[in-house]
Parts: structure tokens; C-alpha cells; sequence
């Protein structure tokens, strides 16, 4: 069986360290603009699917200036 020890923390550095752990875990959301407005949400994902695992992409066009936007999720920051 493994032991492990280490300092006992206070409640605050208990609160900080969980909130380091759980923002850790959050996903990564990019804010993507300046591309083809003709472009598809396919095509994003084909773009984007090499740096890691996509969880939604969200696709706007810009009416009055004609460019498209979008913000791409992944599942993990890395």
C-alpha cells in the first residue's frame, strides 16, 4: 500500500490549490477570425482536429462587414 504525506495546508491554500486543479481541467476556447467567410464548420474541423480534440465549434458571420468568426473548443487545454 502507498503512503503519502506531505504539510497540512491551510483552508485558503486548501481553496487555491483546488481552484489551480480545477481550472486546469477546464477547456480551451479559441477565439478564431480572419479567414474565408465561405468557410464551413467542416472545414474548421479539419483545420483544427490536429492540435487535439475538438468539443464544438461555433461559426458567426458579421453582416455588415462580411467576415466570419468563430470559437472553437477543445476538450483539454493542451
Amino acid at each position: 500500500m502507498k503512503l503519502f504525506v506531505k504539510a497540512a495546508l491551510t483552508q485558503q491554500q486548501r481553496s487555491a490549490q483546488f481552484m489551480r486543479e480545477k481550472n486546469a481541467s477546464k477547456r480551451c476556447t479559441l477565439y478564431v477570425k480572419n479567414f474565408d467567410p465561405l468557410i464551413t464548420e467542416e472545414s474548421l474541423t479539419q483545420i483544427f482536429r490536429q492540435y487535439g480534440d475538438i468539443e464544438s465549434i461555433k461559426l458567426f458571420p458579421d453582416g455588415v462587414q462580411q467576415k466570419t468568426y468563430s470559437f472553437v473548443s477543445f476538450k483539454t487545454p493542451e
